[in-house]
């Protein structure tokens, strides 16, 4: 799959320093690395703007959210073989400054994931309500509430959904969140914890968990309000998962400066 290619050559720009600013590397406790997220591909690099303007895929996204939906993130997750790089049960609104809280998004596996892959894993018929979050260290232990909505609101000011340039974020307070939440990770790795803005445990309880593996090519559309995780990746090979994001027509920006977002639709002259 050429798009698998080009995220692997991706990833290792990344490791030699060479990738866009908007890279993310955390590491585990032996140093090794646990989680590669790279933000805004689809406008700098010509095969992932490729795939994501595509009728075919704009046509569904359009159908969900409306005609003339509006990109508002995107990002390609990396998972490399054995990690513990794991996203506890959240909702995306959580993290987005966006009005209404229905947006879409599209998961597409950019190679075979099988569930002990680290494949999606959603709570059904959770869209409908939105929850307030709370942020865990170890997986046990809460963060006051204070402290996690002073936290938050500093996500708003390093741009939204990893967005700065999108949604007028800083990057000056980008590359800040960068270095704690990835870079330090080398040397603290408890540090990668404070990503782990997620729905109450107590909330989990008696909830009925689908796992979704998918194949190469496959993709998966769900709202932002959706409960969903994915766990570590316990196989040999790496996961590649490219996640877009869109916002209806109609929907408002409602975070710090003024956002940006290119129609999803792709533009001819």
């Amino acid at each position: 799959m050429a798009l698998r290619a080009r995220a692997e050559a991706l990833v290792q720009d990344a490791a030699s320093g060479t990738a866009s600013p908007y890279v993310q590397i955390a590491f585990d406790a032996t140093g090794a690395v646990k989680l590669v997220k790279a933000s805004g591909l689809v406008e700098r690099d010509a095969q992932f703007h490729d795939i994501v303007t595509r009728d075919a895929l704009v046509d569904v996204v359009e159908t969900l959210v409306g005609a003339g939906s509006r990109r508002f993130r995107d990002v390609l997750i990396v998972k490399p073989a054995r990690t513990g790089g794991v996203f506890s049960y959240h909702q995306d609104s959580a993290y987005w400054d966006v009005e209404p809280k229905a947006l879409v998004s599209c998961w597409i596996g950019l190679g075979d994931v099988p569930a002990e892959a680290s494949c999606l894993s959603v709570v059904p018929a959770t869209h409908t309500k939105y929850l307030e979050h709370g942020l865990y260290l170890r997986g046990r232990y809460k963060v006051p509430q204070p402290i996690t909505r002073v936290l938050r609101r500093l996500v708003s000011m390093s741009g939204t959904g990893d967005n700065p340039e999108g949604t007028g974020g800083s990057s000056l307070a980008w590359k800040a969140k960068r270095w704690i939440l990835a870079d330090t990770t080398k040397y603290a790795p408890v540090l990668h914890d404070l990503q782990d803005f997620r729905i109450p445990v107590e909330a989990l309880k008696a909830t009925r968990e689908v796992l979704l593996p998918v194949e190469a090519g496959d993709v998966i559309f769900f709202h932002s309000l959706l409960w969903h995780a994915s766990g570590p990746n316990r196989t040999d090979s790496t996961r590649f998962a490219e996640i877009v994001s869109f916002m209806g027509p109609d929907a408002a920006f409602v975070g710090r400066g003024r956002g940006r977002f290119p129609l999803a639709r792709r533009q001819t002259s």
